[in-house]
């Protein structure tokens, strides 16, 4: 009997669903398309290198499930709160709180059913359409791709269902605990702190001043090092906190005094956010916050990808180092370094013919106290060329060894095996990108078929951008959908908190109404009145990712190389909740009688 009230009620009250519906179907798709790529054999078993990055999707798949989990309390609490009229109904009924509750878990787990159900739907499509961007970020093409695995579908629907009945039973307990009464009178509810204005003075400018001294130390974090990290935390977060519960307060009171504030419907908007700040605090707090990651989320990892040509050619003393001699090199352009070396491997020592370093000299990367790097070109003369870098790297990939080779410089090969390694520079890195790519990719086909062994990766800049590609690659694409996740379910929080004020806010517009404010004035009022509570946590988070981003100043080449990407893609997510939000809200309260 309950199951099939439960089941009427989801079809009544399918509206105020829908939006946790699409947060959680969104969590559970991008949960999944991280699972299945984390055991997708076909993936796994591309190259050695891709083994590095599922690391990368498991860590993605904890932070989504941390704030989905507090994105489903939150969900879940605002509908409790539009319902709890309702509950109280079922109670005058004759209904035992035993049995509300039992109604409220069931609702919550079908929820929960037809979320992961869409979900993985939705996870599928997208491990689909993704896996093309992904293998395209990590430079890898697989033939086959599994979109569908066991393994994802069984951890994506234990979690999810775990996730939806721990908050089922958070849910019941609170509703248990609350007489019939107080569900009656909810929505009447109001709770307004009183503080005197001292204090509301004091707390107002402590929080601006928590706030501007956490920005203040972020570009300092390399001299506090993790000290200094958990203090800009607590700073931030506590300075987000009083800044909003307190210092827009006083903000709202200058207005209302002012001359400004007293033009148009500015009274009753003014009135609308002093109303709402001492109940609004703590969310517009945590989106403030979960914006200023997502955005920085996604920042870093764009940054990074971007600058991993750079990394690679400032990390490396050539471009490319091949030993397969039939090598074609003549589609590369702007060489501006080669060097023809022949060699004789013998007991894991190589023998290089000094007389090929006659008329070019050996790149040398010094590297220096500040963390940047200079190549210097040495002769095979100079002082201490018996233990340099760059040749004991060409020798350990000539003799096969990951390291501990050794090399000499002779005048004349010894007896054995004579063979040709090539070594060169283009100027025009990313301009060779495909050229490269190709002499690459032969070279690894040519130590496979010759079952010869050797480092990971190739030599050279170009190997070193493969081996970070297969890292960082991963790391951006998980930035990317994290990112976008946790947009999705801050703004759909707000948007929930929003609604479930519905009722009180309407009345208060009928006053407007009632007073000969137009249906347009009343609308912009809306969009306005709701445009402050989206406004309010972008700018503090918009501040809170782009000065901290200098905290990853001395990590990244350009640690804001990543924002012009990452930033249309947080406000057009943020920007459509706020339009879906306006937009239901106006049908809500400004509905013709």
């Amino acid at each position: 009997m309950l199951t099939k009230i439960a089941l009427k009620s989801l079809r009544h009250k399918w509206r105020d669903y829908l939006v946790l519906l699409i947060g959680t179907t969104i969590a559970v798709g991008i949960f999944y398309m991280f699972s299945a790529m984390a055991t997708n054999d076909a993936f796994l078993k591309a190259n050695s290198t891709v083994k590095m990055i599922i690391p990368v999707f498991i860590v993605g798949e904890v932070l989504l499930g941390i704030i989905t989990f507090v994105y489903l309390n939150f969900a879940n609490s605002f509908l409790l709160r539009l319902r709890q009229k309702e509950y109280g109904l079922f109670s005058m009924l004759g209904a035992t709180k035993r049995q509300i509750g039992t109604l409220l878990m069931r609702e919550t787990l079908l929820v929960g059913v037809v979320s992961v159900i869409l979900g993985m739907l939705l996870g599928m499509g997208l491990t689909s359409v993704s896996a093309g961007y992904l293998m395209n970020l990590i430079g890898i093409e697989l033939e086959n791709w599994s979109v569908v695995t066991p393994n994802a579908i069984i951890v994506t629907v234990i979690f999810f269902m775990l996730v939806f009945f721990i908050n089922g039973v958070y849910n019941r307990i609170r509703l248990t605990r609350r007489d019939t009464l107080t569900l009656l009178t909810a929505d009447a509810t109001v709770k307004q702190p009183k503080l005197s204005t001292m204090k509301m003075v004091f707390m107002g400018l402590l929080g601006l001043a928590l706030l501007i001294g956490s920005y203040l130390l972020m570009p300092h974090i390399g001299t506090f090092m993790l000290p200094g990290f958990v203090a800009i935390i607590v700073l931030n977060i506590t300075g987000t906190y009083l800044f909003v519960s307190h210092t827009l307060n006083l903000v709202t009171k200058w207005i209302q005094n002012s001359n400004f504030g007293m033009r148009g419907l500015r009274p009753f908007l003014n009135g609308q956010l002093r109303f709402r700040l001492a109940d609004y605090k703590r969310i517009l707090t945590m989106i403030a916050v979960l914006f200023g990651m997502a955005l920085g989320a996604m920042s870093v990892g764009q940054g990074y990808y971007i600058a991993l040509p750079t990394q690679a050619v400032e990390n490396a003393d050539v471009t490319m180092v091949v030993r397969n001699e039939q090598t074609d090199l003549s589609d590369v352009s702007d060489v501006t370094y080669r060097a023809d070396i022949h060699y004789v491997v013998s007991d894991d020592k190589v023998s290089f013919l000094k007389s090929d370093f006659a008329d070019i000299k050996i790149p040398d990367r010094e590297y220096l106290e500040n963390g940047k790097s200079k190549l210097n070109m040495v002769s095979v003369d100079s002082e201490g060329i018996n233990e340099n870098y760059t040749l004991l790297t060409w020798a350990n990939y000539a003799a096969g060894l990951e390291f501990g080779g050794q090399f000499e410089l002779v005048d004349t090969l010894p007896a054995g095996e004579q063979k040709t390694l090539r070594a060169f520079t283009t100027s025009d890195f990313m301009g060779n990108e495909k050229e490269l790519r190709q002499v690459y990719d032969g070279e690894k086909r040519y130590l496979e078929n010759a079952n010869q062994g050797g480092p990971s990766s190739v030599p050279g800049s170009f190997g070193m951008l493969v081996l970070l590609k297969s890292v960082f690659g991963g790391l951006e694409f998980m930035s990317m959908f994290l990112g976008m996740a946790f947009m999705v379910m801050l703004a759909s929080t707000l948007m929930f908190k929003i609604l479930s004020n519905v009722v009180p806010d309407m009345r208060r517009y009928q006053i407007l109404n009632m007073v000969g404010v137009t249906k347009h004035q009343a609308k912009m009022a809306v969009a306005k009145d709701l445009g402050i509570l989206f406004f309010i946590p972008m700018t503090i988070g918009l501040a809170d990712a782009l000065i901290g981003l200098q905290m990853f100043d001395k990590l990244m080449p350009d640690a804001y190389a990543g924002v012009p990407t990452a930033l249309p893609w947080v406000l057009g997510i943020y920007a459509l909740y706020y339009l879906v939000t306006v937009f239901i809200y106006q049908r809500l309260v400004l509905k013709s009688k």
